[in-house]
Order: structure tokens, then C-alpha cells, then sequence
């Protein structure tokens, strides 16, 4: 790559600042423009003290501000909203707005600024992929979550085959113009970033060519989360199975909740954190089968993690899955489907288990090998997890990111 430098764009947060701070380090990062971004390093240090839970998120300790370019006009509006309003539709179609102004903006600027690579994440870039070809720079999309074809076949058949969770499907209507921007990304991109090897077969399947695609997985925060050796003298307790996330059908949650039918609370108790997305409705019919509690921040949630034996995430459309690679570095096994990054860590019966989507008794199966290990065996289960975690560091995802660019 010699001595190109990035100009990385995104509108929002999600996992960008990791990825700016290891373009930094590294020495390439032009510059890092997104929507929000608190770059005083004395603010930082006063929101740190003050525990505030939403400005702590909005900066990474080692990403210096002067490299960072934030612009909270397009945001402030999906911020409002969701004060107001909390997760509805009217909060979403801000998110798209934001996106949307956003990549105009990034677009008009590009031609002006000095880096030779743009690299631009999925959703906020479409128009800047366009402007930043048509100025002579290498042209570079993220995908963290699998191409937009594969949720509409894949979430669309869901949502016939259980129709009573229909409202609780995210990643499936968008409008029209914003659709029109998640398919025709990857197309428009030199390069494509795949997360997952999943995201990767959704981006072939829609006719991207492979020898663009570059296969790159996520960090995580793997200094945050506590492991400590669980001891299981759970004989005298049931096994306690964790669910975290939107409780929605696009994370198979009705297919979890059909499995535990078969067992008894005395043997298996299921913990749902997050909150419900949609109605509620269908939620309803497996009243007594879960115990149900609030959404936590991420770093009470890490904390949360060692009071279960095991994480279940039975998604039918992912991408990638984050809360996989956490509750694994907490020292959970994990069930869950090839529609997640868990292939890529999990070995069945040594740190987890991999069913087929939709399959309710391959779950079932799944949770009767971990009732029926000995106290030996789920350590050994347990260290497994966590040390097949270990190579998803954001310092590892540095490493790749620096070997992955030589191939530009």
C-alpha cells in the first residue's frame, strides 16, 4: 500500500471509532469524518467522571480529536427523536436521513481532500463511493451486517412462515431511495469489506465479484470483559441459557423459545436481556418459559455475562454478532446458526454449537449436550470459549487490517 493515506467516513457510530483509532495507529488515516465525535480531550475526561451513558459512547480513549472531524447537525434529529419518541419507526427514518445527508455532504467533499483511499461503511456511502472514484481515490465499502438481497429473500420468508411476528422484523422494509443505496454499494465500491464469511456469500449471491470481496472480522472490547473460572456445582441449580438483544424473529427468538417447551425450569432457566421490538403480541404466547430484564449498557452487560452458562442466538439473518464474541470471552459456549460470524470461532461441542436456522430441534439437542456435561466438562467448555475470543482482539483486528491492505 506504500504510503497511502485513508479518509474514513461514517455516519453514526457503531464500531468506526475502533476502526479509526487502528487506521491511526497504523500511521494511514487521513482523517476521520462522522456525525458525532466528542474530540476535547478535557470534555472526555469530565463526561468519564460524570458516568453520563450516552456522551461516553461518543469518543475512544487513544483517537486523538485532531484527526477526527464530527458533524452532530446530522444527527441531532435521530438523537431527539429517540428521547422523545424512544425506538420507533419515526426515529429510524431519522437514522436513514442522517445516512443519507450525510454521504451528500462527504460526497461535495472528497474531491478536496488529499487521501488516496476512501473507505466508507455501509448505508452512508453511496454518492461519496461515486465522488471519490470520480476523483482518482481508491473506492472502499464496510459491510458489518450481510447484503440487503439476502434480508429481504431470507427475513421475507420468515415472515410468511410466522407472520405473528411480522412487527418485530428490523433490516427488512426501508424506503425505496435507501433500499436503492444498500444494493448498490458494494457495486459501486473498488473494494468491499465482509465481516463475516456469511456477509461474504450474501455479497457473492448478489453478483458482487469475489475477487473484490476482502474478508476482514470485527473486534471487540476484550479488555472489559471479566472472565473468571466458573465453577459448576449446578447440579443443585438449572442451567441458566442467556438471550441478548432486540427480542425479534430476525434472532430466530421464537425458535429458542419453541426448544425450551422441552425442558423443565428445574433443569433449564432462559434470561432475555433487551427490549422488544414491535407489539409484543407474539411474545406473549410463551409467557413462563423466559424470565424477561431491561436492556443494560455494554459494560454492565459485560459484567452480566458471567452470571450464565451459556448464550443462545439462534439468528436467521445476522451478519456478524458481536454479543458472540463477548459472551465467548466471558466464557460462555455458544449456540447459535451459520447465519452469524460463529463458524468462524466455534467448534461444535468444544466451545459451542453451530444448528442449521430454523430448526428447533437441533436447539434442543444443542442445550441437552450442555445440560449433559459434568462439572469438568463445561470448564473445559468455558476455557474453550473464551480462548477461541482471544484472536478477535481489536489489536488482532489491527494486524489484519495492516496485512489486508497490502492487497489493495
Amino acid at each position: 500500500m506504500n504510503n497511502s493515506k485513508i479518509i474514513l467516513s461514517h455516519s453514526g457510530k457503531q464500531h468506526s471509532y475502533h476502526v479509526a483509532k487502528a487506521m491511526q495507529d497504523l500511521g494511514i488515516l487521513d482523517g476521520f469524518y462522522t456525525s458525532s465525535y466528542v474530540k476535547q480531550k478535557w470534555i472526555q475526561e469530565l463526561l468519564t467522571r460524570s458516568g453520563n451513558k450516552f456522551f461516553t459512547r461518543r469518543f475512544r480513549e487513544g483517537l486523538s480529536g485532531e484527526i477526527v472531524h464530527p458533524h452532530w447537525r446530522f444527527e441531532l434529529k435521530e438523537i431527539l427523536y429517540a428521547r422523545i419518541y424512544g425506538n420507533v419507526p419515526k426515529t429510524q427514518h431519522a437514522v436513514y436521513d442522517r445516512d443519507a445527508k450525510f454521504d451528500q455532504y462527504m460526497a461535495q467533499k472528497l474531491p478536496h481532500l488529499s487521501g488516496d483511499i476512501f473507505w466508507g461503511f455501509q448505508g452512508s456511502c453511496l454518492h461519496s463511493l461515486r465522488s471519490a472514484l470520480q476523483a482518482g481515490k481508491k473506492a472502499v465499502v464496510e459491510l458489518a451486517t450481510a447484503h440487503v438481497t439476502a434480508a429481504k429473500i431470507i427475513l421475507g420468508e420468515e415472515q410468511k412462515l410466522h407472520p405473528e411476528w411480522a412487527d418485530s422484523f428490523d433490516n427488512l422494509e426501508f424506503p425505496a431511495p435507501y433500499e436503492k443505496r444498500l444494493r448498490e454499494e458494494p457495486h459501486q465500491a473498488d473494494v468491499v469489506i465482509a465481516a463475516s464469511k456469511f456477509t461474504r456469500q450474501t455479497l457473492l449471491d448478489d453478483g458482487v465479484g469475489e475477487g473484490k470481496i476482502k474478508y476482514l472480522p470485527l473486534g471487540f472490547e476484550i479488555d472489559y470483559i471479566p472472565y473468571h473460572k466458573k465453577e459448576f456445582k449446578s447440579r443443585k441449580r438449572p442451567l441458566r441459557l442467556l438471550y441478548v438483544g432486540r427480542i425479534t424473529q430476525r434472532k430466530g427468538i421464537k425458535y429458542l423459545l419453541e426448544a425450551m417447551k422441552g425442558f423443565d425450569k428445574s433443569e433449564v432457566e432462559l434470561h432475555i436481556i433487551g427490549f422488544v421490538h414491535g407489539n409484543g403480541d407474539a411474545l406473549k404466547e410463551y409467557a413462563g418459559l423466559f424470565t424477561l430484564h431491561p436492556p443494560l449498557q455494554q459494560y454492565e452487560l459485560f459484567k452480566k455475562y458471567a452470571e450464565y452458562d451459556a448464550l443462545v442466538l439462534p439468528s436467521v439473518f445476522e451478519g456478524f454478532g458481536l454479543v458472540i464474541l463477548e459472551a465467548m470471552a466471558a466464557g460462555l459456549p455458544v449456540i447459535t446458526t451459520p447465519n452469524t460470524m460463529g463458524p468462524e470461532l466455534i467448534v461444535n461441542d468444544e466451545n459451542g454449537y453451530i444448528v442449521p436456522i430454523r430448526d428447533i430441534d437441533s436447539i434442543k439437542v444443542a442445550i441437552q449436550n450442555l445440560l449433559n456435561k459434568n462439572e469438568e466438562e463445561r470448564m473445559v467448555m468455558a476455557d474453550g470459549a473464551h480462548n477461541a475470543a482471544l484472536q478477535y482482539s481489536w489489536d488482532a483486528y489491527a494486524a489484519n487490517l495492516a496485512v489486508l491492505l497490502n492487497e489493495f
